[in-house]
């Protein structure tokens, strides 16, 4: 990871499992409020009580490392894709090692954190996730 990247954290003693962070990232990227949307996937485990992981980007290039048509690229520490030069193509699902790209019509997309101030983390009511 880059010294200047910036990242998602979550503090899972924090974190209820209310699901507010998926439903509010599922509207602001796909207009929909459907967990499945979401790029950023808290596991939590409702018997147990507690998160058991979440999937969340990292911000660490890999993926724009293997993009043959250079449409992801790093601008002020935040991995952006730009769909404009994308060729589908998903090389970059494949190299996430956070598995933290989703496909939605056929097309990538991963967090960009709303451009630097993430919604997911405005509406996170126990300040579970932050950025760093």
């Amino acid at each position: 990871m880059g010294l200047q990247s910036k990242h998602l954290k979550l503090d899972p003693e924090l974190c209820t499992g209310c699901g507010i962070c998926e439903l509010i990232c599922s509207f602001t990227k796909f207009k929909v409020f459907n967990p499945r949307f979401s790029l950023v996937k808290i596991r939590y485990d409702y018997e147990v009580g507690r998160v058991e992981g979440a999937v969340l980007c990292s911000q660490c290039g890999e993926c724009s490392k293997v993009c043959p048509t250079g449409a992801l690229h790093l601008d002020n520490g935040i991995i952006y894709l730009d769909h404009s030069r994308c060729s589908l193509c998903q090389t970059c699902v494949d190299s996430c090692p956070a598995d933290a790209i989703v496909v939605v019509n056929g097309a990538p997309y991963k967090c960009d954190l709303c451009g630097g101030s993430p919604l997911c983390v405005r509406y996170c009511v126990r300040g579970a996730l932050h950025v760093s």
